[in-house]
């Protein structure tokens, strides 16, 4: 981490909760009770859900950069107005409406639900705001004119005809990602598919298959935030594997899995997000090997791996594992776009009728209509994945430009594949950075939000699949931003950058 005088990992505060207390210097009064009313209506707005834990008042006040008697005032006042609770070793949670905290349960589970900034905003942004927040961008032209294309060969009168609920997913698509899977090279039958509503509903299908409350689950460090957030709402204990040039070690991983009893592994083998890294074949082979030594259920998401920047990646990592517990997630999003709202997941039969039976307890199965357009568009799937990786090329070329021209003193390597980049801040605070980014028109995603233990407060996660003149404006305010963040270092000092408007 960078920056000597930040707070131990234990003591900083959320992302969310920075967020959520922007401006609150502004008003009358003593400072305890205008930070007692901003906490007081980021609870009414449920930006603090109930059962969420405060953070301690040190590190509440070192990142304010007030005196730790302000924020104990404030915790007081919010105490005897029945808006939290505080007890002795437990620290201080957010009341619900029946005037409890719920216990450690509903303090992790809130915790989960708020900390995802990236799926928390959408549609709360300002109309003028740039939102680099995440990978998920309207397709281009040319991708448009293949979805409106296949679209039209869609024949939804005859598609009536049948029942709708199909929770294990229209069986032309789960025979079309079969067939996908095995010219990739992991053969694959039509029963080991279940189509999905996106490869975030995936992953939570298998939490709620996999873990149970307490469970042990490993998943690489830094990672996918959703990930995070359906192993934590399942309740989930979550261990970490840092993530090198070539992704996860398997040597990190076995010793992990010798010191824990892990109930799952998930891991993001091609295009990790959001480091963008590969996962090497011969540590694909080890990591195998490890998969059928340790029994352990692994998850391995290639939601991005049809997004190479460069050399195909190996085969996907159940290729190399015959026999192990492996299961494949994907998606149809990246490619074609995030409103289809498909994934699926790759599994031994009898795992896919289990995971059947959940998701018809969830929604009864993903819309027929949608399923029926992707079928065509995976006819047409070579082409289109084509112009995607063109078109993500060219816009990455874009962004390290801006990059180098209006950010230079950052460090990035340049992704293997996927759609975003993972950019190092020279010094400070990302999760600051955001909050004076917001102020400039701009909303990205600090390095915490990627973490299960809430570190990377040094990177950014910056995706570039964004039309080339949103990036230019967006870079632009964010080049701006820095420019004043910098500035209050300087003349305020770490902790105190809330004093910009």
């Amino acid at each position: 981490m960078s920056g000597a005088n930040q707070l131990p990992l234990g003591l900083r505060v959320p992302v969310e909760l920075g967020d959520a207390l922007d401006g609150w210097r502004r008003g009358a009064g003593p400072l305890h009770q205008r930070l007692a009313a901003a906490l007081a209506a980021a609870a009414k707005r449920q930006d603090l859900l109930p059962g969420m834990k405060l953070p301690p008042e040190r590190a509440l006040a070192a990142q304010l950069g007030v005196a730790r008697t302000t924020v104990s005032a404030a915790y007081g006042q919010l105490e005897r107005s029945g808006l939290v609770h505080r007890r002795q070793g437990r620290g201080t949670h957010v009341i619900g409406a029946d005037g409890a905290d719920g216990g450690a349960r509903a303090a992790d589970l809130a915790t989960s639900l708020q900390r995802n900034v990236l799926f928390r905003r959408i549609g709360e942004n300002p109309a003028d705001a740039i939102d680099l927040l995440g990978s998920c961008a309207p397709p281009s032209q040319p991708v448009r004119g293949a979805l409106a294309a296949a679209a039209r060969l869609v024949n939804v009168g005859e598609l009536a005809g049948g029942p709708g609920y199909l929770p294990l997913g229209y069986p032309p698509l789960r025979r079309a990602i079969a067939a996908e899977l095995t010219a990739q090279g992991l053969v694959t039958a039509e029963e080991e598919i279940l189509v999905t509503g996106g490869a975030q509903q995936a992953i939570s299908l298998l939490a709620s298959c996999y873990v149970t409350p307490g469970a042990v689950v490993v998943v690489e460090d830094p990672t996918f935030p959703g990930a995070i957030d359906a192993f934590r709402a399942a309740g989930g204990k979550i261990l970490t594997v840092p993530v090198g040039r070539g992704g996860a070690d398997p040597g990190v991983l076995a010793a992990t899995l010798s010191q824990a009893a892990a109930r799952l592994v998930y891991l993001m083998p091609t295009f990790q997000n959001p480091t963008g890294c590969v996962m090497p074949e011969q540590a694909r082979r080890e990591m195998a090997r490890l998969c059928r030594i340790s029994g352990i259920p692994v998850i391995e998401d290639n939601s991005l791996a049809d997004l190479s920047l460069g050399c195909e990646p190996p085969l996907p990592l159940a290729a190399y594992a015959r026999g192990a517990h492996i299961t494949s997630v994907g998606s149809l999003s990246k490619v074609f776009w995030a409103g289809l709202r498909l994934g699926w997941i790759r599994a031994p039969g009898p795992v896919i009728a289990q995971l059947g039976r959940l998701k018809a307890v969830a929604d009864l199965g993903t819309s027929v209509v949608s399923q029926a357009i992707a079928v065509h568009l995976l006819h047409d799937g070579d082409r289109i994945r084509g112009l995607r990786r063109r078109e993500v090329a060219e816009r990455l070329a874009v962004l390290q430009d801006l990059l180098q021209l209006g950010l230079p003193d950052w460090s990035w390597r340049r992704p293997e594949g996927g759609l975003t980049v993972w950019a190092r801040l020279p010094y400070g605070s990302s999760s600051d950075l955001a909050q004076i980014a917001r102020r400039h028109g701009v909303l990205i995603a600090p390095g915490p939000v990627m973490s299960a233990i809430g570190r990377f407060d040094d990177h950014v996660r910056l995706p570039f699949d964004h039309q080339p003149e949103t990036l230019r404006e967006g870079i632009g305010r964010l080049a701006r931003a820095w420019q004043a963040y910098r500035g209050a270092l300087d003349l305020h000092g770490p902790r105190q950058v809330d004093v910009i408007v």
